[in-house]
């Protein structure tokens, strides 16, 4: 009798603990990320503190970690400060700007030990000339680029506008203020897509989810980015999915509405002028998805330019400037026979190119 009651208590016993450990589990699959903590509608502050005299003087060779602390507020009261490694990142930028790009990896124990998910890695968009002005504005616009890919698709990465704080350990400036864009870990995206990143050259067509592949193609098309090419897997996330491969776009500095000054027109499909809108998706009168995208785009028309203006800190001139940019796509969009001549235009010239 005893023994009974005994091995009952022990199933009872393995039966919650095993319980306790699927919701640990699950509250560990579900928790939030480095990324959640700094996402918000408003601008905040970070501080970098590193070897910056490092970072500036070998921007353009230097390829390797180094140690930094990397701190915000998570409430009024309450500051998280986390070692990370810093590098210099990307390829045209850190040639051009005076500043280069960052990226910031965590420790996972550290992650772990703030209750944080696993993903560790996020991207800095810092600032590139000189003249804290229009290098402000340029944040402000390629930020408002992520925001409004948001706006259009889930499957998009977040972006958060952040005021830097750079902290030399070594060295003068003891301290550099700049805006910059923090891109969330491409790990992270892949996981909310259910899917995992896909890197290769050269995927054929029909590997892709076509609805995404049409939204990301017109994306780029509206904002007048041509720095992309799905056929060479550039500045694209691919992510495979049960329902084909997605294309996630990112790096928009080249982009017409961004408007940056070291940016140049890619020679290669025709581009004469940065402004100048080139489509670099399937060929869109064959595209299945096409109709059902530009509908989206049309729908979704209010809420791309509340977007624009509700940009807190963008300068009235640029909001005019991006507003006429986009009223210019919306016009062809919104005639298909206009839509239909802007691109097919193009196409003869960018065959091979994609």
């Amino acid at each position: 009798m005893r023994t009974n009651l005994f091995n009952t208590i022990l199933i009872i016993l393995f039966a919650f603990s095993t319980l306790q450990l699927w919701a640990q589990q699950k509250n560990t699959d579900s928790s939030a990320g480095i990324f959640d903590l700094l996402q918000s509608e408003e601008l905040i502050e970070v501080d970098v503190k590193t070897d910056l005299s490092y970072l500036v003087t070998n921007k353009k060779t230097a390829d390797e970690y180094i140690d930094g602390t990397f701190s915000f507020q998570t409430s009024k009261d309450v500051t998280l400060s986390l070692p990370v490694k810093v590098k210099c990142r990307g390829r045209y930028r850190r040639m051009k700007c005076e500043f280069p790009p960052l990226k910031l990896k965590f420790k996972k124990d550290d992650l772990a030990a703030n209750n944080l998910n696993e993903f560790n890695e996020l991207k800095l968009v810092t600032h590139c000339i000189g003249d804290k002005k229009r290098s402000r504005d340029l944040i402000l616009r390629e930020c408002l680029a992520y925001n409004l890919f948001n706006v259009l698709t889930p499957n998009s990465l977040r972006a958060q506008l952040v005021k830097v704080n750079y902290l030399n350990v070594k060295g003068r400036p003891k301290k550099i203020k700049g805006w910059g864009i923090l891109i969330e870990d491409s790990d992270e995206l892949a996981h909310r897509l259910k899917g995992e990143k896909y890197q290769r050259m050269g995927v054929p067509i029909d590997s892709f989810n076509l609805l995404q592949e049409q939204t990301a193609a017109l994306f780029n098309y509206m904002i007048g980015n041509t720095d992309w090419s799905r056929v060479m897997a550039r500045n694209i996330e691919l992510i495979n999915s049960n329902d084909g491969i997605y294309i996630v776009p990112y790096d928009f500095d080249f982009a017409g509405m961004v408007n940056a000054p070291y940016a140049v027109p890619n020679s290669s499909i025709g581009q004469k002028s940065i402004k100048e809108r080139h489509y670099l998706g399937e060929h869109f009168e064959n595209a299945p998805a096409v109709q059902e995208v530009r509908q989206l785009f049309i729908h979704k028309k209010e809420a791309i330019f509340s977007t624009v203006d509700q940009t807190k800190m963008l300068s009235s001139r640029s909001k005019n400037e991006v507003h006429k940019y986009l009223e210019d796509f919306y016009q062809l969009l919104e005639s298909n026979e206009k839509l239909h001549t802007s691109i097919s235009k193009h196409q003869g010239e960018r065959m091979g190119t994609n």
